[in-house]
């Protein structure tokens, strides 16, 4: 009897440590310098604000890396899962529960070197094919505009895509796009035209639970107000040279 206790006991606390193991699941997606893959392991500006928010919320959050569509799939579809950071837009409000905002994301349009047009206003952006990648919120907000969007795999592809003539130019957001011009030899010119700034947002399946996203948004509030975050973004801007509008 004694035995069967114990066990009865040992597996209570296992199922309670498997319960713990993790609160909520981030799936993420490479996108340099937000999500990076190297020697160093996964690293970047929404893996910094990750960590703190682990630390200040003491939630287990385990991490995941998709492609941004499996990402925002799994998120969509299952319960205490969410994908970050990604763009908080209209047409993305109503399928999520968001915790936010973690940061503001200024976009551009660029263009190669030598075939730069001037640009004034979206209308301007009719005349050209723009490049963009999937799951893209700068894409789905050019296309409400009926602006012709070319999507790629990734933010990186989409600029290649610039230099080989097959778009007239790039929507990125300007760290993405300092990071790609600072470390690929593109024909890019550093000239762009600001057009749409969105909230970066962490966003969770509708049926997660709500004490610990609770839990989870108030962390990212103190976290914010403490400047801790802020902090990390401004490291971010003088490495890369940008105005993230801090």
């Amino acid at each position: 009897m004694a035995t069967l206790v114990k066990l009865l006991v040992t597996s209570l606390l296992l199922s309670s440590q498997m319960l713990r193991a993790s609160d909520l699941v981030f799936n993420t997606y490479i996108d340099p310098p937000y999500v990076s893959q190297g020697d160093e392991g996964v690293t970047g500006i929404s893996i910094d604000i990750l960590k703190l928010l682990r630390q200040h919320s003491q939630l287990n959050i385990e991490l995941h890396l998709l492609p941004l569509k499996r990402a925002y799939a799994v998120a969509l579809d299952s319960a205490n899962q969410c994908v970050f950071a990604i763009e908080r837009t209209q047409s993305r409000e109503s399928s999520f529960i968001w915790i936010s905002p973690m940061f503001i994301s200024r976009y551009a349009i660029y263009q190669r070197k030598l075939h730069a047009k001037h640009l004034a206003s979206l209308d301007d952006l009719t005349k050209l094919r723009i490049g963009s990648y999937s799951g893209s919120g700068v894409g789905e907000y050019l296309t409400s505009f009926s602006i012709t969007v070319d999507l790629a795999k990734t933010n990186l592809n989409s600029a290649k895509k610039l230099t080989r003539h097959r778009t007239g130019a790039w929507a990125s957001d300007i760290l993405s796009a300092a990071y790609i011009r600072q470390q690929f030899d593109l024909d890019i010119s550093p000239k762009k035209y600001h057009f749409y700034s969105a909230l970066r947002a962490i966003a969770c399946n509708k049926n997660s639970d709500l004490g610990v996203l609770d839990k989870l948004q108030k962390s990212l509030n103190q976290l914010q107000k403490s400047g801790q975050i802020g902090q990390v973004l401004s490291q971010y801007e003088q490495q890369y040279q940008v105005d993230l509008g801090l």
